[in-house]
């Protein structure tokens, strides 16, 4: 009979996950070694290489999770009802909470793509068909409003970029935003309230013909 593994011992990929993810974010891939991420799950170097092999794999593993629990979360709310523009304006608003939630994740992304832009390929590798999913069901709802007359005549990646941008620019000067025009956390929060809804007003006019 097939010995049963323990249930910490079971759960021990898991939490080497997890620790890699808190310190690959925190402190990015070149200062987190997989001694402190041992460290930090509670075990020893040698499992972090049995399960991952080099930390190079393991980067990638987080990555990949953390980008695909959000293209799940977009493919969830696209699929859901309404006409075109409240799946769209659903999309835009789900795209800027996850950013919120997660918003040492934007110029961690920028940082270490730009750093090593073999990471772009390795991710599209562990994402696999996701993007083209999400994507290529945006694109057609776009392409069938195109012909039916509803929304202007736009190329899909004009109309993501549009959304990238706009969602994201203000997670990435949040810092300095704070610091300049003196505002407190309280006071980030309206903002983002406030930006949230006038980005979605402003692509949603933009498409209108």
């Amino acid at each position: 009979m097939k010995e049963t593994i323990p249930s910490e011992e079971s759960n021990m990929e898991e939490r080497i996950l997890a620790e890699a993810e808190k310190l690959f974010f925190e402190k990015g891939f070149a200062a987190t070694s997989t001694t402190e991420i041992a460290r930090q799950a509670g075990c020893n170097q040698t499992l972090v290489h049995y399960y991952f092999r080099t930390k190079e794999n393991l980067f990638t593993k987080v990555l990949g999770g953390k980008v695909k629990r959000f293209f799940n979360e977009f493919l969830s709310v696209n699929a859901g009802e309404g006409d075109f523009e409240t799946k769209l304006a659903r999309v835009i608003g789900s795209h800027f909470d996850i950013i919120r939630q997660n918003s040492h994740m934007t110029l961690f992304l920028i940082t270490e793509f730009t750093r090593d832009p073999q990471r772009l390929e390795e991710l599209k590798q562990e994402l696999g068909e996701l993007p083209s999913r999400l994507f290529g069901s945006l694109e057609e709802d776009l392409s069938r409003e195109i012909a039916a007359g509803r929304i202007r005549k736009i190329e899909f990646i004009d109309l993501l970029i549009n959304i990238i941008s706009l969602n994201a620019f203000l997670f990435v000067v949040k810092p300095l935003y704070m610091q300049v025009c003196q505002q407190d956390d309280r006071q980030m929060q309206q903002l983002f309230d406030h930006r949230k809804e006038e980005i979605i007003r402003t692509i949603l006019s933009s498409l209108r013909p």
